[in-house]
């Protein structure tokens, strides 16, 4: 599976470097030299995961960090700061606003591919358990509405034969009823398994709005 890496980095030098290295790794890496370039860019294309300098002019990392969670979650794109500073306060306040890792300058290619490993990771493990959760919830939701459909077919061929057999009318309301309820729990069952197949692209479809 291609994995692309956002680096977002105003030291262009910097970021050319570790950009060759996770290249030569089997990334695809795209470079950018702000936090607007940022934010611009993934109006268009999302990558599977960001490595956010702390330390940039006009919009910082954090301040950076804070826009793109008011969009996505640490499971729609995971972001790894990195920092030049050996300083906990910095580390604390990423954290706090939501990034996954941290990392420190100048990086070691190891290190950074083995914390992107990790988190890409996390993420396929937490949508696999999601998917699974929603597959076992849609088969217990389908075994239910198997079973309140059933109930009024059954009433329904029922009374049918027993109007046939009496050559009278006086049923067909009840099996019009019937099948009534037959319609509206089908309606129920689209309902629901369209919301189901379209919460991908509510994420996918979010957009920013540059201020």
């Amino acid at each position: 599976m291609d994995i692309k890496i956002m680096i977002v980095d105003d030291d262009q030098i910097t970021s050319r470097i570790l950009s060759q290295r996770l290249s030569k790794r089997g990334f695809t890496v795209v470079c950018v030299g702000s936090g607007r370039e940022c934010l611009e860019s993934l109006q268009f294309d999302t990558p599977d995961l960001i490595m956010l300098d702390i330390v940039m002019p006009e919009m910082s990392g954090i301040q950076l960090l804070q826009s793109i969670r008011s969009v996505y979650s640490s499971i729609d794109i995971p972001i790894i700061m990195a920092t030049a500073k050996n300083e906990a306060e910095d580390i604390v306040e990423s954290l706090k606003f939501g990034a996954n890792d941290y990392i420190q300058k100048p990086v070691n290619i190891d290190i950074a591919e083995a914390r992107i490993n990790a988190q890409i990771n996390a993420v396929r493990n937490y949508r696999d358990a999601m998917e699974k959760k929603e597959v076992e919830a849609l088969n217990t939701l389908i075994a239910t509405y198997n079973h309140e459909i059933n109930n009024p077919l059954t009433i329904a061929f029922g009374l049918l034969r027993k109007a046939k057999k009496e050559q009278s009318l006086e049923y067909f309301d009840k099996i019009a009823e019937s099948l009534q309820r037959v319609t509206n729990i089908v309606k129920e069952i689209e309902r629901i398994t369209a919301r189901t197949e379209y919460v991908d692209l509510e994420v996918t479809q979010k957009m920013y709005k540059i201020r």
